[in-house]
């Protein structure tokens, strides 16, 4: 976009041509670890088109006028992180299918006065699987936590038609709530206590525990990580999680943190805001 400022005087006529860039940020709390802001400054670099991204502090009881400040001040997107996902998805006038079901938005954007909301984290898991070599359809899928993120990744993942999902928590109560949620598919889905052995064998391991970055301690049934089984972990580091660290002192060789996941689910809403598809082939050191 460019704007033209036209200026008459002295017998002439002149424009001076001002760029106009898109402006983008991530809202959340804290914020300062974000990756986002490098990851959609690659994007924009590479196809070669100008934005400015930022990473805005932005608390969850001030939710609300900082968004409408945000919008009004000219901003054409916003990505929003923990804790505000909720608050974003009941800010939004206008839903996908996706934040419908996840009932979390992560993408906010503004047409002809109306903001709408999206969920890219769901899609952006199956994309980096998909990307990976790891197909979905009849697996028995073990997800490691009932939260926001599981609930977040769970449409995605039914519509790849896996076996089951089966949900393990350290509360039975909180499973119970998220399988009811998605009650059109109770037949695909399962739950177990953390404390029990299971009784099935699953092909792919999800971890959507906050333990996995935050070096705490996870209670997991004694035969759930063997060694043929394909683990990936939601949270991302330079180093591996604490998470994935114990799934290699088990001997498991086939895993991956959520670094592509964050990628893809970047690219997401960057097409959603811009209208072109970026290049995700981003390493960790250009990242670092």
């Amino acid at each position: 976009k460019t704007f033209y400022h036209s200026r008459c005087g002295h017998g002439y006529n002149s424009k001076v041509v001002m760029p106009v860039f898109k402006k983008f940020a991530v809202i959340g709390s804290p914020i300062d670890h974000s990756l986002s802001p490098k990851i959609h400054s690659i994007f924009a670099r590479k196809l070669g088109i100008e934005i400015t991204y930022e990473a805005i502090e932005v608390e969850p009881m001030h939710f609300d006028s900082s968004v409408n400040r945000l919008f009004d001040e000219g901003y054409a997107g916003l990505n929003v992180t923990l804790p505000l996902k909720e608050l974003a998805f009941n800010f939004a006038d206008e839903l996908t299918e996706d934040s419908n079901l996840s009932g979390s938005v992560n993408t906010l954007w503004k047409e002809d006065g109306i903001i709408h909301g999206d969920s890219t984290d769901g899609r952006g898991l199956v994309r980096d699987l998909q990307e990976k070599k790891i197909n979905l359809k009849n697996k028995e899928i073990v997800i490691l936590g009932a939260g926001g993120a599981a609930k977040a990744i769970i449409p995605s993942l039914l519509r790849e038609d896996p076996k089951r999902i089966s949900i393990g928590n350290r509360t039975l109560v909180k499973a119970e709530e998220l399988i009811e949620s998605f009650s059109s598919s109770k037949n695909k889905m399962n739950l177990f206590e953390m404390s029990e052995n299971l009784n099935f064998k699953p092909d792919i391991i999800v971890n959507s525990t906050s333990a996995g970055i935050k070096n705490e301690h996870i209670e997991l049934p004694r035969d759930l990580l063997s060694k043929d089984i394909y683990v990936y972990d939601l949270s991302y580091s330079q180093e591996d999680t604490p998470f994935l660290e114990l799934v290699k002192s088990r001997g498991i060789e086939n895993y991956h943190d959520g670094l592509g996941m964050l990628i893809h689910q970047a690219a997401l809403s960057f097409q959603i805001w811009n209208n072109q598809t970026p290049n995700i082939s981003i390493s960790k050191v250009e990242l670092s």
